[in-house]
């Protein structure tokens, strides 16, 4: 990886760069409030991958992971590297922890969508064992673009 990196919990007062984040990386963004639910949310974890030393970018968020531990279950909500630092092994650190803490958890299965268009994304994912099982037409929103659904079975 070309970046030193920290992951810990999301704060309330990180949201604000998480949102300059969100609003690179996202057609739709979540808004401040989408983050708040999930911050509140019980099976809702929700981290920040931090630059070392909190330098670089503004508050040290390089990007951000949301995923759900439910039942035997992890599915992953959102992923976001800032726009200067990706294709640094961010998002790959991100996933393997989210993965990690699943398999701490005894999950079996871990679940995503991702935009159809986003191979950068879908590369990522079948790198670490996703696999493509359905696919929702329409599923985004304002450009009705297609969701892929996939799944990682957990060791």
């Amino acid at each position: 990886m070309g970046t030193d990196i920290t992951i810990s919990p999301l704060k309330k007062s990180d949201i604000p760069a998480v949102l300059e984040i969100e609003k690179q990386s996202q057609p739709e963004p979540w808004t401040e409030q989408s983050f708040l639910e999930e911050i509140g949310r019980l099976c809702s974890h929700l981290l920040a991958a931090r630059a070392a030393g909190g330098a670089e970018p503004e508050g040290g968020i390089l990007g951000y992971v949301c995923y759900w531990c439910v039942a035997d279950e992890i599915q992953i909500l959102n992923i976001a590297v800032h726009k200067d630092f990706r294709r640094r092994g961010i998002a790959r650190a991100m996933l393997a922890h989210a993965i990690g803490t699943g398999c701490d958890k005894k999950a079996r299965i871990a679940t995503l969508e991702v935009r159809k268009s986003n191979t950068a994304a879908r590369r990522l994912y079948e790198s670490f064992g996703f696999r493509q099982v359905g696919e929702r037409p329409n599923y985004y929103g304002v450009y009705q673009e297609p969701a892929v659904l996939m799944e990682f079975r957990l060791p």
